[in-house]
């Protein structure tokens, strides 16, 4: 299965090993791609984890669920990004409505495991890792594109994701279900 992020790769060769644990984003934009992938699966708990300190008072587990149920995630376009900014497109549905997210997301670098190792008898050096986390974000737009109707063709088949599978399905037939 491809990626939910809109890469090329699989699933589990792209955002599923961070979703897991199994491995750490390198960059931002491999965050922000892991964090879309989240959405798309549901995994509320990913969300809130990626979350920096100072961004994750204002956040609980319950609200980021509710969102991700709420909606299908269609599609996650990177228009560019660099050390710290990623500005993308997501695309999803809510409430049969087809939406258009435009974002400027801002990432910064937490520490987030300390490990005592020993180097030497009796003397410890702290080794700290920091992961990426998402600071916060400028909403460039965040629109409607149209209102999806049982019968109209699924909007997952306009997306090269693992929805275009859904080989020219109305809506009621796929995502609606």
């Amino acid at each position: 299965m491809q990626c939910y992020c809109g890469s090329t790769k699989l699933f589990d060769l792209c955002c599923e090993p961070y979703l897991t644990g199994e491995q750490k984003p390198e960059t931002a934009e491999l965050l922000m791609r892991s964090r879309f992938s989240a959405y798309a699966i549901k995994n509320a708990q990913y969300i809130l984890d990626t979350y920096a300190s100072k961004s994750k008072q204002t956040q609980t587990l319950k609200d980021i669920q509710s969102w991700a149920n709420d909606c299908i995630w269609l599609a996650l376009n990177i228009h560019s990004s660099d050390e710290t900014t990623v500005e993308f497109s997501a695309y999803y549905v809510n409430d049969n409505r087809l939406c258009h997210l435009r974002e400027v997301s801002r990432f910064t670098k937490e520490p987030s495991n300390t490990m005592n190792l020993l180097t030497e008898p009796n003397k410890k050096i702290d080794h700290t890792i920091n992961n990426w986390v998402y600071l916060d974000g400028d909403i460039i737009t965040n629109e409607e594109i149209k209102k999806v109707k049982r019968n109209d063709l699924c909007p997952c088949n306009q997306y090269p994701t693992r929805w275009a599978i859904a080989q020219n399905k109305k809506y009621k037939q796929c995502c609606a279900k």
